[in-house]
């Protein structure tokens, strides 16, 4: 009765204290578009450095996109990063704008940026393999770049998440998961390319890289044994089963025509099963079978709009499900460790139950709002009825101890 009352107390101090326009969109901000408008500013200046053939170093800039009218102070951002085997693309490709315009619509602050390229007729292994490594410092500067100006920004720096496309999420891969340990011998030919967060302005040298999350489109790594638990944030992977840009399994980039100077690489069917053998449960891979290389998109960068459709819907429940809202939902005063709830996202029925085996007596599920919408005294819990959106899961167990964990229903 008493973790009820405080429960009870600290919803109505949520909904007194809450900002009031997050007041009226918290039932669909993040999950649903809930802003008509988006203001772009483009062409921010966030670092400065020299690529492959570059005897000086060169301005990269982004674009910021957030919702018009927005009052919210900190924001959760997402930064984007266009694919191109990285030699072509820029941060205005369509898939890009289509995400950071949507993603603000949703109620994000999102930002497309730049990074270094590589000149065509430099390509070869040691060359894609060194601008791989320059396109992930790049993504560690994008971020201690926000991290430095969040106030200017009002970004949340605890959701602060990485989306990326073909040769953008092999950068934002490596900058998740490359320790300064585990730098190819690509990258210490003269001239060094130095560590991950060493490239950038020297007033956000000292800010920290780490993000909440990322989601990974037809991506990979160089090495699976960089994928560890030490350096894991929350992963979604999407990846066609016939893609032969970058390979669902494992294999040499562009195989059918150019292996020869092309690197070796561990796509996301084989992340994931390294992620299994390592016992991290947190992530997402979505395998589409049939589909190839970057399927949402023609070859004249035109959207295909119900594949892009449904790549959109996959990382808004992502992210949706790993924002960290505890500063508003008091999420962060329960813990949730003993219980496993699934699906998540879920749609008809969610699955409860102990890791241990122990009886659950109760579940009650919350909206953002502290109102409880649905119970049970067993799983399954039906939750077809329910609107999209983000919710709370208590449970109760045999011994009256409560549990809690944030559920995506859709």
């Amino acid at each position: 009765m008493l973790e009820m009352k405080r429960f009870a107390i600290c919803w109505a101090l949520v909904c007194l204290l809450l900002p009031g326009a997050l007041l009226a969109q918290t039932g669909g901000r993040y999950a649903a578009p809930v802003f008509e408008n988006v203001v772009k500013t483009s062409g921010i200046p966030f670092s400065s450095a020299a690529g492959i053939g570059q005897s000086t170093p060169a301005t990269l800039s982004l674009d910021f996109y957030e919702p018009s009218g927005d009052t919210l102070s900190a924001r959760p951002l997402v930064i984007t990063v266009f694919g191109g085997a990285f030699v072509a693309g820029n941060r205005e490709w369509c898939d890009m704008v289509a995400y950071c315009t949507r993603l603000a619509k949703h109620g994000y602050a999102a930002a497309s940026i730049d990074y270094r390229l590589l000149p065509i007729l430099s390509v070869n292994a040691t060359s894609l393999v060194r601008t791989a490594y320059m396109s992930s410092q790049d993504v560690s500067s994008a971020v201690r770049f926000f991290k430095a100006h969040c106030d200017e920004y009002r970004i949340d720096t605890n959701n602060i998440f990485l989306l990326g496309n073909s040769a953008g999420s092999i950068a934002i891969l490596n900058e998740i998961f490359l320790s300064d340990e585990e730098r190819p011998a690509e990258t210490f030919i003269s001239p060094d390319l130095g560590p991950m967060n060493s490239s950038g302005y020297a007033e956000y040298a000292g800010f920290s890289s780490k993000v909440a999350g990322a989601v990974a489109q037809w991506g990979g790594v160089l090495h699976k044994e960089v994928v560890d638990a030490e350096e894991y944030v929350p992963l979604c992977m999407i990846h066609g089963t016939e893609d032969e840009i970058v390979p669902y399994d494992s294999g040499y980039c562009y195989s059918s025509w150019a292996s020869s100077i092309m690197p070796y690489i561990y796509g996301s069917h084989t992340i994931e099963e390294r992620l299994v053998s390592l016992g991290i449960e947190d992530y997402e891979f979505h395998s589409f079978e049939g589909e190839d290389h970057c399927f949402y998109i023609t070859s004249f960068t035109v959207l295909l709009q119900d594949k892009f459709d449904t790549c959109f819907s996959i990382a808004r429940d992502f992210l949706f499900g790993h924002l960290n809202l505890s500063p508003y939902v008091c999420v962060s005063q329960y813990v949730a460790d003993p219980v496993r709830i699934y699906p998540n996202p879920a749609s008809d029925l969610l699955f409860v139950e102990r890791k241990d085996g122990a009886e659950i007596s109760h579940i009650v599920l919350h909206d953002l709002q502290g109102r409880a919408v649905g119970e049970s005294d067993r799983s399954p819990v039906a939750i077809g009825h329910l609107p999209s959106g983000l919710y709370l899961v208590r449970v109760t167990d045999a011994d009256g101890r409560e549990y809690n964990q944030k559920v995506v229903v859709r």
